[in-house]
């Protein structure tokens, strides 16, 4: 079997000092660097220069080969190269600074040269322009040939894009760093910095031959935490497609706009996610570790490329609506408010699973919508909440029904509820978990809890409480901080039971707060008070221990076998 790839260590000098080149696709996000990660690249490079840290390791690169076996793409490393390079440009402006100043005159001359022949590149022939060892992708490679390389201002900072802004001002930070950093300038000793910091500064090189090996060490680097982007991969390839069409075409200019609506809408990190989503929806499930390869595997021509975004674009819309309930996206559905509500408890469970599911059915049988999202609540907090079972069932089933939907194979809705009861949790199962659940009151977990008990109280009162209102909390029926008296009542074991389902009750904000430090029967009296039936009406124990805690919670499980049904 042959290698994928080869890799070696390459300090910045070995990188840029020769006779090699390196192109960022031209498709690749635009330039993104910000001071904090200036400054974080400068405090590396005055380390090695002050022999802290001798060899700063800067990551890996992955790079791509070309038929021009002296020219790369750089797949993975585009901000550290851009950013390492606007760092030499701006050495090489105080050294030309020098030379325009009468200090030094032939050799600053001569450095100048050579810094700019080595690490940026020789002049052409023809327009004596600098032409860069390193091409930036297609929004700012004009600005940083003609403008940056040549150390001419711009015509107007006003009217540069964001990027290029961003271009710009590293470049300055650094001439202003180094300035500060040395005080008394002479080329001799930006000469020596330069050399050092260079040879400093190392990679891992990583080069491959193609696309396919570069996104197989993409998913390899990413796996361990190196921050790479599908995204960029993928849309590298497609715009790369469409452009064989030429970059002036209609088709072209749709492609961009309908691909920046997309980012606009989901993220570019979210990207794959969706994509995946919605893949799912239609075909058998594809790993996240196959996006790439199954997009080139479907994806052949123009064509193709222009129908998949164009679909996706419209897709984008409905899942950030999904993501997020109170969108707009929803006022103009029959019974919003339920479609809201559904969604907004499938996001307090954190439950994605049936996203591709509700994208077939938005798309093939709307009408179904309202039926489906309240069938998947009622999954979802049983399976998952309670269970805490296995998703990748979940996943199954859901692109089972969807495939189904799209081939034609399921076409009735009472067929897609036979189908989902394979992952719903039996009655019987769902009352046992339930009856020995806890859930800690502390970041998401405090929501889940005083959702649970809304539910049930709004089922026993027939209210509309709301588990976002801030005037209703959770009251620890056994304190989280219990003193010995409490301890004895549950046999010294008191901190197994504190976070039991069965300890928890509902309470108007105001009493919650009179109750700190008292006793169960002191607890009781303001219980009796209360305007809800759970604390009211549910809790009247004489005595709180193991057993009456036990005989409380499984109330509750019977009614939340109740709620949350299909």
């Amino acid at each position: 079997m042959r290698n994928i790839f080869d890799t070696k260590t390459a300090s910045f000098q070995e990188l840029l000092g020769n006779a090699k080149k390196y192109r960022i696709p031209e498709f690749q996000r635009d330039f993104s660097w910000t001071e904090e990660n200036w400054e974080d690249l400068w405090q590396d490079i005055i380390a090695v220069y002050e022999d802290e840290d001798p060899q700063h390791y800067m990551g890996a690169i992955v790079l791509q080969n070309t038929q021009d076996k002296k020219t790369f793409i750089v797949v993975d490393g585009q901000q550290r190269i851009t950013t390492l390079s606007l760092f030499i440009l701006a050495i090489a402006k105080h050294i030309k600074d020098l030379v325009e100043g009468g200090r030094d005159v032939e050799a600053n001359k001569e450095r100048l040269e050579k810094i700019l022949d080595t690490y940026t590149g020789e002049k052409s022939l023809s327009d004596l322009y600098r032409k860069s060892k390193l091409t930036l992708n297609e929004n700012n490679n004009s600005f940083y040939q003609s403008r940056l390389l040549e150390f001419k201002e711009p015509e107007s900072y006003a009217k540069l894009r964001d990027s290029e802004k961003l271009l710009y001002n590293a470049y300055g930070y650094f001439y202003k760093k180094i300035d500060e950093y040395f005080g008394t300038i002479s080329g001799e000793k930006l000469g020596g910095f330069l050399e050092k910091v260079l040879d400093g500064l190392v990679f891992i090189q990583i080069t491959v031959d193609d696309d396919v090996s570069a996104y197989t060490v993409f998913e390899t680097l990413n796996a361990r935490g190196v921050e790479l982007t599908t995204t960029d991969l993928l849309k590298n390839y497609l715009f790369a497609i469409v452009a064989r069409l030429g970059k002036s075409g209609s088709e072209f200019k749709i492609l961009k706009e309908n691909w920046q609506g997309i980012i606009d809408t989901v993220g570019s990190r979210r990207f794959p996610v969706f994509l995946r989503f919605y893949l799912n929806s239609r075909q058998d499930i594809v790993r996240k570790e196959r996006l790439f390869k199954e997009i080139k595997r479907q994806v052949r021509d123009a064509r193709g490329a222009l129908e998949l975004i164009d679909e996706l674009k419209k897709t984008a819309y409905l899942y950030a609506a999904i993501l997020n309930p109170e969108d707009e996206y929803w006022s103009e559905y029959p019974h919003q408010q339920e479609i809201r509500r559904c969604l907004s408890e499938l996001k307090l469970f954190g439950v994605t699973q049936p996203i591709p599911l509700i994208f077939a059915v938005n798309d093939l049988k709307k009408e179904w919508l309202v039926k489906l999202l309240k069938i998947l609540v009622s999954i979802s907090f049983r399976y998952n909440v309670i269970g805490k079972k296995n998703p990748n069932e979940l996943e199954k089933v859901y692109n089972k029904i969807s495939k189904g939907m799209y081939n034609g194979e399921v076409t009735g809705f009472a067929e897609v509820k036979d189908m989902l009861r394979v992952v719903y949790v039996d009655d019987e199962t769902f009352v046992g978990s339930f009856k020995n659940k806890e859930i800690t009151t502390s970041g998401k977990g405090k929501r889940i809890v005083k959702y649970i008990l809304i539910k049930i109280e709004n089922h026993l009162s027939s209210r509309d409480y709301s588990y976002d209102d801030a005037t209703i909390t959770i009251e620890h029926i056994l304190p989280e901080s219990f003193d010995e008296n409490w301890d004895r009542q549950f046999s010294n074991e008191a901190d197994k039971y504190k976070h039991r389902l069965g300890n928890y009750t509902l309470l108007e904000a105001k009493k919650n707060r009179r109750l700190a430090g008292k006793s169960f029967d002191e607890k009781r009296k303001v219980y009796a008070t209360s305007q809800f039936r759970l604390a009211k009406d549910e809790l009247n124990y004489d005595e709180w221990n193991i057993s009456n805690l036990n005989d409380y919670q499984a109330k509750l499980a019977r009614y939340a076998k109740s709620i949350w049904k299909i």
